[in-house]
C-alpha cells in the first residue's frame, strides 16, 4: 500500500509540476527568444495538436457538446451569415477544431470552404493525418489560401501573437479584401514585448493526449508577442470599422515583471463611398 501510494504520489506531483505556470521571461526580440524554445513547429507537439483536433471532432459527433469558450467562433459566423456558402479564411487553425464547431452549429444547407493557414509542419501532420476534406482546407501561406475566392470571414484564434512578425501577418490580413475581420484570445499591453511562455503540452489543442498516439507529457516553451494594443487598432482601422471590442480574460499571460489580457475585436470591411455621375 506504500508503495502506491508513493507512486501515486509522485504522479500527481509530476502532473502538477508540467501545469503549474512558470514565469515567462521577456526578450529582446522573437528571434533571442527562439534561441531558448521548442517552439510551434516541434513535431511531437504538431502531432499532438492534430490528434487532440481528430477526437475532438469525433467526440463533438458523438455529444453534440462544447463548452461555452467555444462559441467565440459563433461570433464570427454569425456576423457574416447572409448567403448559402461561408468562405472562411483561418489563420493558425491548428487541428480545424474551428471548422469542426462551425459545422455543428450551421445549417447543412450552408456550404462551407474553410481555408486554414499553418505551419509547414502542422500541415505536414494534418495531411499525415487524413484531415482534410472537400471543406477543411490547408495552407503554408495566406496568399495560396485566397488566391482563388474572395473571403466572407477573416478568423484569427490565439495565433496572431505568436508569429514572427505579428504586425505584419496582421497586416497582411487586414489587406485581404473579406467582409469580416475577427482575432481573439489575444494579448495586448501599452508597449510591445516578447515572452518565452512555457506550458504542458497536453495544454495544447482540445482535450487530453489521445493515448493511441503513445506521447508522454512534457514541458515546452515558444516565444510570444503581446502586442501594442493602438498599434493592432491601427492596423485592424485600416481594414474597416471595429464593431466590438470583447473582454476576454484577465492577466491570462504574464511574466516576471507584469501580466497582460487578452481581448478580441470584430471588424467589419469599411464600404467604399459611391460616386454619381451626371450627364451633361
Amino acid at each position: 500500500m506504500k508503495r502506491l501510494l508513493k507512486k501515486l504520489l509522485k504522479t500527481t506531483l509530476s502532473s502538477l509540476s508540467l501545469t503549474r505556470s512558470k514565469h515567462n521571461n521577456e526578450y529582446a526580440s522573437f528571434e533571442e527568444a527562439m534561441k531558448h524554445a521548442d517552439g510551434y513547429e516541434d513535431n511531437i507537439l504538431t502531432k499532438v495538436i492534430v490528434a487532440k483536433g481528430k477526437k475532438f471532432a469525433e467526440n463533438l459527433s458523438n455529444t453534440k457538446s462544447i463548452d461555452l469558450l467555444s462559441l467565440r467562433t459563433f461570433i464570427g459566423l454569425a456576423s457574416t451569415l447572409n448567403s448559402k456558402k461561408l468562405v472562411v479564411l483561418d489563420f493558425g487553425g491548428a487541428a480545424g477544431t474551428h471548422y469542426f464547431i462551425a459545422k455543428s452549429i450551421l445549417s447543412n444547407d450552408i456550404a462551407l470552404d474553410w481555408r486554414v493557414v499553418e505551419t509547414t509542419q502542422m500541415v505536414k501532420q494534418a495531411r499525415i493525418q487524413d484531415l482534410e476534406n472537400n471543406e477543411l482546407k490547408y495552407f503554408e501561406t495566406i496568399d495560396n489560401a485566397v488566391a482563388d475566392s474572395e473571403i466572407d470571414l477573416i478568423f484569427a484564434s490565439s495565433s496572431i501573437h505568436y508569429t514572427p512578425k505579428p504586425y505584419k501577418v496582421l497586416t497582411s490580413l487586414a489587406s485581404i479584401n473579406a467582409k469580416i475581420l475577427m482575432i481573439t484570445r489575444t494579448p495586448f499591453t501599452d508597449v510591445s514585448v516578447v515572452l518565452l511562455q512555457h506550458s504542458a503540452l497536453s495544454a495544447n489543442g482540445v482535450g487530453e493526449i489521445p493515448s493511441e498516439i503513445g506521447v508522454s507529457d512534457k514541458e515546452i516553451s515558444y516565444p510570444v508577442t503581446i502586442m501594442g494594443k493602438q498599434e493592432v487598432e491601427a492596423i485592424l482601422k485600416k481594414f474597416g470599422d471595429i464593431r466590438l471590442k470583447i473582454s476576454e480574460g484577465k492577466i491570462t499571460y504574464s511574466s516576471d515583471k507584469r501580466s497582460f489580457d487578452m481581448w478580441g475585436y470584430v471588424v467589419s470591411k469599411r464600404k467604399e463611398p459611391e460616386h454619381s455621375s451626371f450627364m451633361q
